[in-house]
């Protein structure tokens, strides 16, 4: 991002999170009323009424950070399922009981009653979504950050898969570095070839240059397994 952009946007940001604020404090503050009202008027007494909207409303805020949490950590769909029911079960309960206050049933008095828990869950989702995206690009735009390299071809990143498996302790087999990487079972077991080599203290080569990195009647060590499977 060019200079002259960082103040307009940081600008922005702030002014976003200002409104979003604001715009949360006054929904939830409404929606506090309308369900207040509601629960009084279906006998729930003194104090119990003034609590009772907090335990409705408060799964809204909770559902949708949730979710935020989900989408930065990058949860797998069905583990986001949870934070969804939470978040729209919520705002079912908090409608229905802001409409429900209502006397008159008149679209438009209902209509307006539902206004405050979708304003307070739509402001909220708008807020998380840029917070989301800000912090997705500082981490990406991190200082000292270096990108790995892309390889170049498949036996490339085979190759460069291998060495990390095998640093990890379960080294991909011959069989799955041809079904990950689409090689043929030459290329795939000179790839195999150069890391054990290299693991063995030899010279490592480069698959794609040919050169196998053995000594004269050297063998690579295969594991009871890699055998098995390249047989």
């Amino acid at each position: 991002m060019t200079g002259i952009l960082r103040t307009p946007r940081l600008a922005a940001l702030v002014t976003i999170a200002v409104l979003v604020a604001a715009a949360s404090l006054v929904s939830f503050a409404e929606s506090y009323r309308g369900l207040f009202m509601w629960a009084r008027g279906h006998g729930v007494p003194g104090i119990w009424a003034a609590v009772w909207p907090l335990q409705v409303d408060v799964f809204i805020a909770v559902g949708e950070l949730a979710l935020f949490v989900a989408l930065a950590d990058r949860w797998a769909p069905r583990s986001r399922a949870a934070a969804w029911a939470v978040t729209l079960a919520g705002l079912a309960v908090s409608v229905a009981g802001n409409v429900g206050h209502v006397a008159s049933h008149e679209p438009a008095a209902r209509v307006t009653a539902a206004v405050p828990p979708l304003a307070a869950a739509a402001a909220l989702a708008v807020g998380l979504g840029v917070l989301k995206r800000v912090v997705e690009r500082h981490h990406q735009a991190a200082p000292g950050t270096v990108p790995a390299p892309v390889p170049a071809d498949a036996e490339t990143a085979a190759l460069a898969s291998l060495r990390a498996t095998l640093a990890a302790g379960n080294p991909l087999s011959q069989n799955q570095l041809m079904e990950r990487f689409g090689l043929i079972r030459a290329q795939a077991a000179k790839v195999r070839q150069a890391v054990t080599a290299s693991a063995n203290g030899h010279a490592p080569s480069d698959p794609a240059s040919g050169a196998q990195g053995n000594g004269p009647g050297q063998q690579p060590r295969m594991s009871p397994r890699d055998t098995k499977e390249d047989s």
